[in-house]
């Protein structure tokens, strides 16, 4: 016989009734947790790499090599002194804290922050790691645009681990613009650098970004993964970045529309059917460049052996009638598809030291569409129809999608005049080594440049002994370069400018078209958002402020 102990039906009821109000209540209390849980962690982004398509760039981990337009491939994660403010442009503290000058400009003292980790385990950054940056800019290998600045620094005292001091052979105003986030004196380790040399660097170069460097395909890509704890708090909703390179137009608005990737670089006149198939467009917040056509050879110092004197455009009538055959109307609403404020003299805006409104009352009547006067300035200078012939550069570079349209454009706007072109398309590293090493007489180009403080404008394109580019050269321009670098009284270096800009705008120095924003294209399903400024050194800046679409 079994015997079964049993429970009062009650009682039963009541034990049941506890475990019931008790498991409710551990579920309860699980998703109460959970919820906050859930409120205080960031939630992950649904795509896990974010792959920004580019033209193309000239590519290197050698920072010190490259201009400022391709140090897009170092914003992630080599970060500066100083930093750029999102909104509004200003410069702010970055990996330094405070910095503050002399009277005369000729010392700056940069306080720099505590505790600041490079990658991979390099140890703190310090002062010599500031030392040891700048040091590659200076070197026998450094192509970087602002080389020619950081070679006038007569010498960098430590005064301690964390301050450190600029001591200039001159008076230098550009001081703040050059070590934030729009110049190229990128902080890397010195400890790196003793235990690796440059070999370990190339493979692997540490920074301090809220991205660390991942690998590199050259000629393909560059991809970053995001750092858990940056020393800002710095958290990108991607945890993993891919700047990827694809030259054609066309391909990059496929990788767009076809999921493989999430931003791309797109021309402007491309930009509608990205549109038409829901995709958005993210401009930076500032104004951030120029679009100008450049005439090549213009190497007016005397002596100078580059020069030379049969090439047509030496003679200002020619320019002003290559100028007056452009529609720059007609370029605005269709390649640029009606966006950007006219351009008066290249670089120069209201914002900058040497702008001068009269510029904008004159300009029509000197520089605006004519082809019937651009004949008879050709005819008077000696060149009638078919005795001139120009070759037109083409090419693509981050943020300058538009060259190729506008060679084709100025190709049928000569022709309209007479002036017969051939149309030769190269990539970027090669147009840049032509622009250093004078090699470009006989040429035309267009292009995008950032905006930048007016001297340091004058010292990389019109200063004779400048290192960059070599736009338009000749005394006057010399003259005054010298007497700015000399002066920080606001009023003399006002005039000073001003006469330089009055000079260019005079002597037709070059086809000024359109002051631009940044523009790019995304996907709204995976991009919900990016704030970026536009002037700094790559134009599409700030990667950890992408917004994830979540």
């Amino acid at each position: 016989m079994h015997f079964m102990a049993t429970i009062p039906l009650e009682k039963h009821r009541r034990r049941t009734m506890k475990r019931s109000t008790l498991v409710q209540l551990t579920i309860g209390i699980s998703l109460a947790a959970l919820m906050v849980l859930v409120a205080v962690l960031p939630s992950e982004a649904q795509v896990r790499r974010l792959v920004f398509a580019s033209a193309g760039l000239n590519e290197s981990n050698r920072f010190w090599t490259i201009p400022r337009p391709s140090h897009l491939q170092y914003d992630p994660f080599l970060e500066t002194l100083l930093d750029v403010d999102p909104e509004t442009g200003a410069y702010i503290p970055r990996l330094a804290e405070k910095w503050e000058a002399t009277p005369d400009m000729k010392e700056w003292t940069f306080f720099l922050r505590k505790g600041v980790q490079f990658h991979f385990g390099y140890g703190e950054f310090t002062a010599r790691d500031v030392v040891h940056s700048h040091s590659l800019m200076i070197g026998p290998d450094a192509l970087a645009t602002l080389t020619g600045f950081w070679r006038t620094v007569e010498e960098i005292k430590v005064i301690n681990d964390y301050q450190v001091v600029f001591r200039m052979k001159q008076p230098s105003t550009t001081m703040p613009y050059a070590a934030s986030r729009c110049g190229d004196l990128r902080i890397v380790s010195k400890a790196q650098w003793d235990k690796e040399g440059l070999e370990g660097f190339e493979k692997r170069p540490a920074g301090t970004g809220s991205y660390q460097y991942l690998t590199r395909k050259v000629a393909q890509s560059i991809a970053f993964e995001r750092v858990e704890n940056h020393w800002r708090g710095e958290r990108p909703d991607f945890p993993e970045l891919e700047i990827r390179f694809v030259p054609e137009d066309t391909t990059r608005l496929a990788t767009l529309l076809n999921g493989e990737a999430h931003i791309v670089d797109l021309p402007r006149e491309l930009q509608p059917e990205a549109l038409n198939r829901g995709m958005t467009i993210l401009s930076s917040k500032l104004a951030t460049d120029w679009e100008t056509i450049y005439f090549g050879g213009q190497f007016y110092i005397p002596g100078d052996p580059k020069y030379k004197a049969d090439m047509p455009w030496t003679d200002r009538r020619v320019r002003q009638a290559l100028n007056m055959a452009v529609d720059r109307k007609e370029l605005r609403e269709t390649i640029f598809r009606g966006k950007g404020s006219p351009m008066y003299v290249s670089g120069f805006t209201a914002s900058l030291e040497g702008w001068n409104p009269a510029w904008a009352g004159r300009f029509d009547a000197l520089y605006g569409f004519n082809p019937v006067r651009a004949k008879e300035l050709l005819k008077e200078a000696g060149y009638p129809p078919g005795t001139i012939q120009v070759k037109l550069l083409s090419y693509t570079s981050p943020g300058e999608a538009e060259h190729p349209q506008v060679a084709e454009a100025l190709a049928v706007y000569f022709d309209a005049v007479g002036i017969k072109s051939t149309i030769e398309s190269l990539d970027e590293g090669k147009v840049a080594s032509m622009l250093r090493n004078k090699e470009s007489v006989g040429a035309i180009w267009s292009n995008i440049i950032g905006l930048r403080p007016t001297e340091e404008w004058i010292r990389t394109s019109y200063w004779s002994k400048g290192t960059v580019v070599h736009h338009f050269e000749d005394p006057f321009i010399d003259e005054r370069y010298v007497q700015l670098t000399k002066t920080v009284d606001p009023n003399e270096r006002q005039r000073l400018t001003r006469e330089v800009g009055d000079h260019l705008f005079e002597e037709f120095a070059d086809i000024p078209l359109l002051l631009l924003y940044n523009e790019v294209v995304a996907n709204p399903k995976v991009v919900a958002g990016w704030t970026y400024p536009g002037p700094a050194a790559g134009r599409s800046t700030h990667f950890h402020l992408v917004k994830a679409t979540k």
